[in-house]
Order: C-alpha cells, then structure tokens, then sequence
C-alpha cells in the first residue's frame, strides 16, 4: 500500500465517528467533541444507533445514511461489533479507519484483530489500531482521537505504542512549547505500524524528526531498510526512540552462555546502533533530545564550552559531557584573554567557565559573545543557579538574542523549579534547548554530534566470505532434521566452525583409557580434558574440566575425571572426553549468536572463559553484520584496552576477532536453522599469531 493513501489518515475531508456518544465520560464522546470543537473544517457524520443530537450534528442511527464519501472512520464501540461495522464501512468505500475499541490481541483476541487487518488489507484500506488513542495533526485542526489537548504546530511527528503515553507527551510538549507535525497511537499495529509511518513522516516536509515510543518492533527487514534511508539519506531525518521493557526475556531455552547473557533489550541496542536511531533511557531524557534536535542545527565540532555561575553544577556538567563521549572545547588564549578583561579575577576562565554566582544578565551576554566566536567551541551548554543577585528573566532574553547570532548548538538548564520557571518558559518559547538537569543536556549534545557523525558516514555491506564450505553445513545439519536433537554433536559443531573459516585447537577424543595411554605417547604438551555430554552445559561449573596435564598423568586424570562427572551428575550421557593440547597466553573471549523472536540473529563478543557470566563484559550486533558493526562491538568491550594493547603489552590479533564475528554472522544468516552459537572460549593471541576456539555449542531450532 503506498504511502500517499495515509492521506486519508492525515488529511480526511470527511469523517464518520461509529460510536458517537451523548455520554460526557465516553470515549465516543471525547472523540465527537475534539473534531467539533477544535477547529476541523471538513464534514462530520456521527453514529449511534440511539440517535439524537451531538455538538450541533445530528446523530445518525445507521452507517448507510451517511450522504456523501468517507475519508476516514474513527471507530469506539465494543470489540464484539467492530467487524460488521468495518464491513460496512468499507462497503460505503471508506479509505482509512481508526479502531480505538480494545478487546483484541492485547487480550488474546488475536483471531478476530488478524481477521480486521486481513479486511482491510484485502480492501485497500489503512487500518490503525485497535486499542489505540487515534491520531493528530494540528495543521489541519485534526483531533481524532480522546486526547483532551491538540498540539501546537511543529516539526515532530510522534508515533506510540501506547495511549497513556500519548497523553503525558502532550502535556509534557506544552509545558515546552514543543509542536507536532503529525501525532499517532499505533496500538495493537494489526495492519499498519513503524514502516508504513516511518515512509510517510520521511516524504512529509512538514516532519523533521521522528519521536517513537515502542514496547516491541516487528517487520524488522523492512524497518531497517525506511530506517537507514531515513537516518542516512540525502535527505536525512533523526529517529529519537524510547523503549520500555529492559529486562531479559527468553532465557528459559538458553542452551549456554549466550543465552543466559542476552535477552531481547540487548538485540533492540544492536538494531538502534546498526540503524543510527537515537535511543533515550528516560523520559526526560527523552524530551530532552528532542528539543536539543528541533531547537538547534548540526553540531559540527567535538567541543563544549561550559558557561555557569556556580563552580559545582560546572564540575557536574564537565564529567557529564567526558561521560557522554563528548570534549570540553580548550578555549584559545585569546578568548580567555577577552574573558578577564571584564570578569571579575575569581573567575575561572578554564572551561566550564565559572562567572561566579554574582552574575546578572550582562555578565552572561558579554561572555557568550566571546566564547561563540572561539573556533574550538562546537556548543555551548549554559548553567544558571538562582541566587540573590541572579536575574533569571534578563540572563533568558540574553541567550535568546545570543542564538539569534550563533549557528552552534546551545542547550540551557536553569536549575531550579519555581524561582527559574519565568525565565526558563522565555526560553521555552523562543525555541531555546532546555534540559532539567545539566547530565541530561550533555548526552542531548553527544545525540546530536553522534547523528551528525553517523549522516556523514558511508554504509556498509555485510560481509560475505566465499571460502566458507556451506556444503559441510548443510550435509551435518540435514541430518538432524526431522529429529528430536536441538543440539549439534560436539564433533559436528567444531567441523561447521571450520567449515566457516573458524581455526580450532587440534582435539582427540578419548572414549577409554587405552585412548588416554595412546594420546600420552604422541604428545609432549601439557593436556586439557573437559568432558563431552550434552546434558552438561558449563563444564567447569560441574569439575568437567582439568587443566594443564602433563602426559604421564594423562590416563590417571582421565580415569578420575571420568568417576567423577558419574558420581555428582550420574543422570548425564557421557559421550568421552575431549582432550586439546593447552594454549599459553593472550585472551579468551566469547562469541555467541542466540535468535530474537523479534529482531532475529543476534551475535555477541564478550570476556570469556569462566568469568563470563561474573563480568558481563558483552557487546552485541544484529546479523548480518558490516565491518562498521564488528569494529563497534569490540571497541564497546572494556577488554578492548586489552586486545589493543595495554601496559606495555603489544596488541592481541584483533583483526582475527572481528573477522570471526563476521563469519559467525553468516553462519547463522546462512543457515536460520541454528538458534543458538556458543563459542567459549576463543582464544585470541598476540598480533599475527591467530585466534583458536576451544570449545563450542551449536543449539538448532525445532523445525
């Protein structure tokens, strides 16, 4: 369905309200009064099989005596009667309808919701809902929804998965005088959701930035690509995102470490680093951002300058900003020059420039002139705390007249609540960036210059190996098709990782002693053995490891690792014991790929061996991946430090790791029947000198 038909969504010239209510508490009510009160102009049929009068209109009993086309039908009555009057409404050739009626999907109804989005769907028509609020657009006096409040006039179009939150996000935007280009409760998304919007907002010139509030995503192959043309395009626009439900889900089938580490929030920061969506962590911090984007240009420059009257809101701030991956600007001397010829000598003209508590609305004024005109300043983030001598309302005009000036970006906290509110609605209204709290202006100004990064940046494609050996693959994997085994023989797991380009730690397996007595001839390394059981997940959490064996201790340990694994697990299929030669030095890390029931293939790298669970130093990407997304995820690692070189240590083979990510990535893209991808450990040597697994776990889907 092409995007121009949600103009009958946005721009109706006619509209039928099914549920129209005389009841002042209804949702049928509020709905019929937002379109007759607040300013549409186009004409309004309302339905209520009871009939009588509402706001001026007369209420019709049935759809069929409506006299002319209907663009769009906003409908709010019970769920059990949504379909039939969706029949007719699409018999009378509707072309867009609202479904605010709960009672589907969100409830377990999702029979009758598939079978309203596979009607409209089937007749052309957009469907948003059910269970929604309904939509806005205050450039045509459209408040089709129970919304008591129609927006000002922006460059924002909001789209939310929830009502409620639609609700306190226009409160939250008048208060700050932040206006809308279109407003959208999406609900239960039965037919249409992010993708469909996502296409119109980026064609409408009305829309600058994208606000989304979600709880899940779907259709995420065709969401990725509106995304990236979205963000990365010649025409390029900011999707700021708050998602709610952090928490791990999944993790009763986890087969290994991967599974136990992710979880679906981990995927979702995968899809928004892969895409250059902005995400916020709170509300405020929310808001925050998007009034830093629509109230300031591109920020161009790694630099902020700090202007305060008080020297700890000023320290505050300076961590905040190193914290968010920001630079202070070092100020050139012959701005600090300029700065004491006026400020007083307890001034600090270091950046955060502190012009002491004592500062009126000059002092500001003559300071901001300066430190705008310094070429390492990229921003400036303006602190005011209310003292005796502060003049809120005067100091407010001054930043407004200083931007009128200034392409950088400046953001504003005046810190306070009611001795600062007049001032800070000065600013408010004169389209000035405001935070609540200094930190939370900082990583507005680090959104803003990471996007300007990320608009400037050239995509990637994934990477693709052609020496891989998919026929290995696909012969070990068409043998558990059709099979109760969810997990690869340990043998069969390594043979697909070197099948992929994986090196792997040369391996025997010894099924008796006698295995034991053969490898101790052959062998002058110290030994590993861990044994092989597909009812043991973590070895070393049950004593199924033993390390560093000298070869003429080789059958004893073997026959007591043995004894041991029957005396604590005895309801475990031993299937031998796995011996490797062991490997000195570098580090061992874990990569992983688990599926999301949403985002699908995501792939991990991490600290690994035993601590991996203990650290949770992890890193994750959504597959397939590009080098941009691989270098990401290990630069991400606090063991970063480490694989790069550290203390007097050279670098480890990092270039190895990355590749393996990648390879890894096609793997699981290659073949969606592997669920689940445990590599732990890796371990990665000195530059030049490799990576080797040591072990691995391959979990399968049932299919």
């Amino acid at each position: 369905m092409p995007a121009q038909s949600l103009d009958a969504l946005f721009y109706p010239k006619s509209i039928a309200v099914v549920g129209a209510s005389r009841e002042p508490e209804s949702v049928g009510h509020e709905i019929a009064k937002n379109l007759a009160t607040q300013g549409y102009r186009g004409k309004l049929f309302f339905v209520n099989l009871k009939g009588g009068q509402l706001f001026g209109h007369k209420l019709l009993t049935k759809l069929t005596d409506i006299e002319g086309p209907i663009d769009l039908a906003v409908v709010a009555i019970p769920a059990q009667f949504v379909l039939d009057e969706v029949k007719s409404l699409i018999d009378l050739g509707v072309r867009a309808i609202i479904v605010i009626s709960a009672g589907f999907g969100e409830i377990g109804n999702k029979s009758g919701q598939d079978e309203l989005a596979s009607l409209c769907k089937k007749n052309g028509v957009v469907l948003i809902g059910p269970n929604c609020l309904g939509v806005l657009n205050s450039s045509a006096k459209l408040n089709a929804s129970f919304a008591p409040l129609m927006p000002s006039v922006g460059a924002i179009a909001f789209i939310s998965q929830s009502g409620a939150i639609c609700a306190s996000v226009l409160d939250y935007a008048r208060a700050r005088n932040l206006g809308f280009s279109k407003f959208v409760s999406v609900g239960n998304k039965a037919l249409f959701g992010e993708v469909e919007l996502l296409e119109y907002f980026y064609r409408d010139k009305k829309t600058k930035l994208i606000a989304i509030y979600i709880e899940d995503l779907e259709q995420i192959e065709a969401l990725k690509k509106e995304v990236v043309r979205i963000t990365h395009g010649k025409v390029h626009k900011p999707i700021i995102v708050l998602k709610s439900g952090r928490t791990k889900q999944g993790q009763k089938a986890a087969l290994s470490h991967t599974g136990s580490l992710g979880g679906s929030d981990s995927a979702y920061d995968a899809f928004f680093a892969q895409t250059g969506i902005i995400r916020a962590q709170t509300i405020e911090e929310f808001f925050d951002i998007v009034e830093c984007f629509v109230r300031n240009a591109a920020m161009i420059k790694n630099g902020v300058a700090v202007v305060t009257n008080a020297g700890g809101p000023g320290v505050l701030t300076a961590d905040a900003i190193a914290a968010s991956g920001l630079q202070l600007a070092q100020l050139s001397t012959e701005t600090t020059s300029k700065l004491r010829k006026f400020l007083p000598k307890a001034a600090s003209v270091a950046n955060p420039v502190d012009i002491l508590g004592d500062a009126n609305g000059e002092r500001y004024k003559k300071a901001l002139a300066v430190i705008l005109e310094d070429s390492a300043v990229g921003a400036v983030q303006i602190i005011l705390t209310p003292q005796s001598m502060t003049e809120i309302t005067k100091t407010a005009r001054v930043i407004v007249e200083a931007k009128k000036h200034s392409k950088k970006p400046i953001i504003v906290t005046f810190m306070g609540q009611g001795l600062v509110e007049d001032g800070v609605d000065i600013l408010n209204d004169s389209a000035v960036a405001t935070s609540y709290f200094p930190e939370s202006g900082s990583m507005s100004l680090a959104a803003l210059f990471n996007f300007k990064k990320w608009v400037g940046s050239s995509p990637e494609k994934p990477r693709h190996f052609a020496d891989v050996k998919r026929e290995v693959v696909a012969k070990i994997l068409k043998s558990y098709r059709g099979t109760d085994r969810l997990l690869v023989n340990p043998e069969e797991a390594f043979r697909i990782l070197v099948a992929y380009g994986f090196t792997v730690v040369k391996r025997w397996v010894l099924e008796n002693t006698n295995d034991a007595v053969k490898l101790s001839k052959i062998t002058n390394w110290p030994i590993a053995l861990k044994i092989m059981s597909p009812q043991i997940s973590h070895k070393s959490d049950v004593g199924g490891v033993v390390l560093n064996i000298d070869k003429r201790d080789l059958a004893t340990q073997y026959t007591k690792l043995i004894a041991h694994i029957k005396k604590v697990k005895p309801e475990a299929q031993i299937l031998g014991v796995e011996a490797m030669p062991m490997v000195e030095g570098g580090v061992e890390l874990i990569l992983g790929a688990s599926t999301d029931p949403n985002l699908g293939k995501q792939i991990l790298v991490g600290l690994g061996g035993i601590y991996t669970e203990v650290y949770q130093d992890v890193s994750w990407g959504l597959a397939p991946l590009s080098h941009h997304d691989t270098s990401r995820m290990i630069a991400h690692l606090k063991t970063s430090k480490i694989l790069t070189g550290f203390r007097g240590h050279g670098p480890l083979d990092v270039k190895l790791v990355d590749e393996c990510l990648a390879r890894l990535s096609q793997l699981v893209v290659d073949y969606p029947q592997i669920s689940e991808v445990d590599i732990n450990p890796l371990s990665v040597l000195d530059k030049g000198q490799g990576a080797f697994v040591l072990d691995a776990r391959i979990g399968l889907a049932r299919v």
